[in-house]
């Protein structure tokens, strides 16, 4: 097991979350400066040849097993941590890894109530309700105001990569037990959330950006709980070391 090294909030964020960040930045603004979104979606739409519908929607692929399927798989997954949870009470072997079990599972839930949250309080559509696509709303981006009379799209972030991405968390667990696979860690998250934001793509269920705001969601508060469950010094410690430094300097004075 890797040794916690405690360190402070603004060095990790620096490289765990400024960073990711400022590239999510830039990408964001790309897609919205040059109608990316749309773009895509549009190419989508007429490689699969829509017309007033997409094709792709309740297909067996994107629907039943991508979709579908997949969302059970990340049920699956979570009642396997619960239950590596459970059995860290009973079994030996287990109980040192019972907090990055722990991790895990707050994590990946954090990640993905966070972005049905987002879902309740946004209002951007989905591409198979939009006009050019054969739906009857019109698009908006997220940071234009709903047109006077549109209807609330709820359909951002993406929710079903949420589910994928989630497991990028994978990579901090293994930092901390298995540093040596911590990227596979990484890339198992990054790859099931780009799978399933991908099938989304192509039933028309959500734009590339909704994915991307979900993988940076994921990102963000994976980062966030690790350093509060790994690496934030707790109150009481610091009293602790600050109580004994004072001590040795006060014995160190009286030696003088």
């Amino acid at each position: 097991m890797k040794s916690n090294v405690r360190t402070t909030f603004f060095s990790f964020a620096k490289g765990h979350l400024l960073t990711p960040w400022l590239v999510f930045a830039v990408i964001i603004f790309w897609l919205e400066l040059t109608h990316a979104d749309m773009r895509f979606a549009s190419l989508l739409f007429h490689w699969q040849g829509g017309v007033d519908s997409w094709p792709l929607r309740g297909h067996w692929l994107t629907e039943g097993l991508l979709h579908v399927t997949g969302r059970n798989l990340v049920i699956l997954l979570a009642v396997v941590v619960v239950s590596c949870i459970g059995l860290s009470f009973r079994v030996d072997k287990l109980r040192p890894y019972r907090k990055g079990f722990i991790y895990l599972f707050c994590s990946v839930m954090a990640s993905v109530v966070l972005v049905r949250l987002g879902k309740s309080l946004t209002h951007m559509t989905c591409p198979w309700d939009v006009l050019e696509f054969g739906g009857r709303m019109m698009h908006s981006s997220l940071f234009a105001r709903l047109p006077e009379g549109a209807e609330f799209g709820q359909c951002f972030p993406g929710g079903h990569s949420s589910g994928g991405f989630a497991w990028v968390a994978s990579y901090y667990v293994l930092k901390e037990y298995r540093p040596a696979y911590a990227k596979a860690g990484l890339i198992f998250g990054i790859v099931l959330g780009a799978v399933f934001g991908f099938a989304q793509e192509l039933r028309g269920a959500h734009f590339l950006s909704h994915d991307l705001w979900s993988l940076a969601i994921a990102w963000t508060s994976a980062s966030l709980l690790y350093y509060g469950f790994f690496l934030r010094v707790p109150k009481v410690k610091k009293i602790k070391v600050a109580n004994k430094i004072s001590i040795i300097n006060t014995k160190e004075a009286i030696s003088k």
